[in-house]
């Protein structure tokens, strides 16, 4: 597995070894929730990419995006160390693997336009399970200001 940065607890926080208080546990309980908004498609729909400057940036969202409702659908309740587990983990991983390279991608590329903003947004909301707890009024204020924004981007109402 290579070391990246994703994570749903710091936007910086490198991924947890085996063992320790993994993405899969962090997200054990809030899954569920994270489910429903992205079934409402507030948490990840990105639209075809029209040609222009952004396009690539666009398509690259829409990927990460793919391969977060994947994560997300993995079985976080599987327990460590178990079949069940170690295919939960194995599949968690592969999948982390693949988004690494595109959030390189996404992130060396400065968006152009409103539509590549929006799409980085809807991208940092469903990557970052936490963003908004974190944003809400008692957070860092850097937290609540990455959470105003990109509750602005994306259109969500104030938790």
């Amino acid at each position: 597995m290579t070391e990246h940065t994703h994570t749903t607890t710091s936007l910086t926080a490198k991924r947890q070894p085996r063992g320790s208080a993994s993405r899969r546990s962090l997200l054990g309980a809030a899954a569920p929730a994270v489910m429903v908004l992205v079934g409402a498609g507030i948490a990840g729909s990105v639209q075809a990419a029209a040609p222009g400057p952004d396009a690539e940036l666009i398509a690259q969202c829409a990927r990460l995006d793919a391969l977060e409702r994947e994560f997300l659908a993995t079985d976080f309740n599987a327990m460590p160390n178990t079949p069940e587990g170690d295919h939960a983990e194995a599949e968690q991983d592969r999948i982390a693997d693949a988004q690494a390279p595109i959030v390189d991608a996404i992130c060396a590329r400065p968006a152009q336009t409103p539509a590549a903003a929006v799409a980085v947004a809807h991208s940092l909301a469903l990557v970052d399970a936490d963003l908004f707890r974190r944003g809400g009024p008692d957070g860092y204020p850097n937290d609540r200001l990455i959470a105003a924004l990109v509750r602005g981007l994306i259109g969500r109402a104030a938790a």
